[in-house]
């Protein structure tokens, strides 16, 4: 019978072996674990990462209002995702800001933010009241909104007094 000193405890087995059949599991286990591990790890590579509902990292999101002619209104557009849509409908305040603008023909205005789930709360309106004389013509400017994501277009619409784009019905 072989018995061996470890870690300050004679150890050994009737046949000799300073392993018994406990530490020939444990080395087995370990052995299987760092295989699995290894083994999804090159799955992982070859097949590539899985397409989730929301991206934890984010997605850029571009809300670009122009118009056609000079108004003066408010931009108002989704800046965070909540947590549901309980807490937006509860104060939809604390995920939107409001921007009061003067909007000049041609001119672009252009406002970006991340979003963990732009399909769901990709959201921008702009409404705004044209100023005699630059209406006096009786031509009403027109509004047109977009959203990029990740610079993708997904959206646009045009209105004349106010404009909508979602990414989703409201």
């Amino acid at each position: 019978m072989a018995y061996l000193p470890v870690n300050g405890r004679t150890v050994g087995n009737e046949s000799g072996s300073v392993f018994d059949m406990t530490n020939v599991r444990k080395v087995t286990s370990a052995l299987a674990a760092a295989t699995f591990a290894v083994v999804a790890a090159a799955a992982g590579v070859i097949l590539g990462p899985t397409t989730a509902h929301a991206d934890p990292a984010g997605h850029q999101v571009t809300y670009t209002i122009t118009a056609t002619g000079n108004l003066t209104g408010n931009v108002r557009y989704m800046n965070t995702d909540p947590p549901s849509q309980a807490a937006f409908d509860a104060n939809s305040s604390q995920f939107m800001s409001t921007v009061p603008t003067a909007f000049t023909a041609g001119q672009p205005l252009v406002y970006t933010t991340t979003l963990a789930n732009p399909n769901q709360w990709a959201f921008v309106n702009a409404s705004g009241g044209c100023h005699w004389p630059d209406c006096g013509s009786g031509a009403t400017p027109e509004l047109h909104c977009e959203i990029a994501v990740d610079g993708q277009v997904v959206v646009t619409q045009n209105a004349t007094t106010g404009v909508t784009c979602s990414t989703r019905p409201w």
